[in-house]
């Protein structure tokens, strides 16, 4: 038998390859964006995996508990997910629709799937001619511009309130029909991309993964080679010249932050679910390297409570959180069983609440949101929107404690 020579037998040295995971609607099916991104990538050097979960009309909201989409964050540690809200509510004011509350629920099980995925905000294009289905509520849906500038408003608050990345595809998209208007962006309908309006977006998809230029890309889709060119000049423009205005110089979104507390008359349990490295203290002396630690307080006073936190994608944060105890309650009476809860935007249901408590609520850092009586035992209270966490406080020294997310 004649032997292969020693050199064959050694493996190939394959580039690293990047996974995309799509989470929208038909912006992203329509002539397969991802697909579209692949062999952009793929004729740069780079290769991408994709993969996508995208039925028609789909909300973020509606994602936040739709079984593929789930099935979808779980199936592997993804580099980036990519979340598109529908395409009018991206445009509304964020107190007006559930987009906020849609993209915190994505983004905590995103975290809690791969800590080192980086988050994308897929920000889409105004309507051709506006939305007239919007326009009498919200006049500056009645056209393009305004319509395009609520969208930017929208994924620029998500990405910056998140630590999360912009893909600025409607600013592209307006450069385009500024500067390029025999490009036609869009099919008959106004709304949906053409073949040019999903290339459009595979490159400043590229742009915005990878932070380079895709000008030398040699696969022009179905396009003329001197449009698609135009296409790629553009989109390599809008991301490259302005990394900061799009988030893309923040890290991915890991932090010190806490992901759930519990406050007692003379402890607080602190809780961070990252799987990297942890360090607590605390003013009483106390430390701790574990992900959930416990302080005890043998007097009253006013503590300070850091976390410094390494993730195992290389980052490092460092939080501080402040905590008022009050010691020796406990013994006027066992823990009531409080039901708080958010059904309606701005505000928070407290249900089983003693009349005369109060109600507090803090952000994740800790500041104090909102500090109410309560006045019977199924109260609403106005609240900001966000990720908060509460705490009640009984007449006769009773205390409970949990997180509530408001939209």
């Amino acid at each position: 038998m004649r032997l292969l020579p020693a050199f064959l037998l050694l493996p190939v040295a394959l580039s690293a390859q990047t996974s995309v995971l799509f989470i929208g609607n038909s912006y992203i099916y329509a002539n397969d964006l991802p697909n579209t991104l692949r062999q952009l990538a793929l004729s740069l050097g780079e290769e991408v995996t994709v993969a996508s979960s995208a039925p028609g009309g789909y909300t973020l909201l509606q994602h936040a508990s739709y079984e593929p989409t789930q099935t979808a964050i779980t199936s592997q540690q993804w580099d980036f997910v990519v979340m598109q809200e529908q395409s009018q509510l991206g445009a509304l004011p964020v107190d007006a629709t559930s987009t906020e509350y849609g993209a915190l629920q994505l983004l905590a099980d995103i975290e809690a799937n791969f800590e080192c995925t980086y988050p994308v905000f897929y920000m889409t294009w105004g309507r051709e001619n506006g939305d007239a289905l919007n326009c009498p509520n919200y006049p500056f849906m009645c056209t393009y511009d305004g319509m395009q500038q609520g969208l930017r408003n929208t994924y620029l608050y998500l990405a910056t309130m998140n630590d999360a990345h912009v893909s600025p595809v409607g600013v592209a998209w307006k450069n385009v029909r500024d500067t390029q208007p025999q490009i036609d962006l869009y099919v008959d309908d106004g709304s949906h991309p053409s073949v040019a309006g999903t290339y459009l977006a595979a490159c400043v998809f590229y742009c915005t993964l990878f932070q380079e230029s895709c000008v030398d890309a040699t696969f022009n889709s179905s396009l003329p080679a001197e449009t698609a060119a135009i296409l790629r000049g553009i989109a390599s423009a809008t991301v490259l010249d302005e990394l900061e205005t799009w988030n893309l110089d923040e890290p991915n979104g890991t932090d010190a932050l806490l992901d759930d507390y519990e406050l007692g008359s003379d402890y607080v349990t602190v809780v961070h679910n990252g799987a990297g490295e942890h360090l607590w203290t605390c003013t009483n002396g106390q430390s701790f390297t574990t992900g959930t630690a416990t302080f005890t307080f043998e007097n009253s006073g006013s503590f300070v409570v850091t976390h410094t936190y390494n993730d195992p994608c290389g980052n490092t944060d460092t939080r501080t959180f402040t905590f008022d105890m009050v010691v020796g309650l406990d013994e006027f009476g066992a823990r009531p069983q409080y039901n708080v809860m958010s059904n309606s935007p701005g505000l928070i249901d407290v249900r089983g609440a003693e009349a005369g408590g109060t109600l507090t609520v803090f952000d994740a850092q800790g500041r104090m949101l909102v500090n109410e009586r309560i006045g019977g035992s199924n109260v609403q209270i106005a609240s900001p929107a966000g990720l908060l966490f509460w705490r009640v406080s009984g007449e006769k020294g009773t205390t409970a404690s949990g997180k509530v997310v408001v939209r």
